[in-house]
């Protein structure tokens, strides 16, 4: 745990030795293929949870995947 590790060098005292990779870890990881994510539309920040500035571009994006935000949420007679 990094806490621990934090806490090991701030005594000085010298690290836990690195553990050997299992053999079966190499081999699961060498005949791993990357797959794309389910549910994601596009490569932009906003598809990735990263903060972005909306342009129009941007904006146009958002509305395809997530409609839902750009629903009008007025409060009016008629829906309350």
């Amino acid at each position: 745990l990094a806490a621990e590790v934090v806490a090991t060098r701030a005594l000085g005292t010298p690290d836990k030795p690195l553990k050997e990779i299992q053999d079966h870890i190499k081999a699961e990881a060498a005949a791993y293929e990357p797959k794309n994510p389910p549910g994601i539309k596009g490569e932009g920040a906003i598809a990735f949870g990263g903060g972005y500035t909306l342009n129009k571009q941007s904006e146009q994006q958002l509305r395809d995947v997530d409609p839902v935000q750009f629903e009008d949420t007025t409060l009016t007679s008629a829906n309350y």
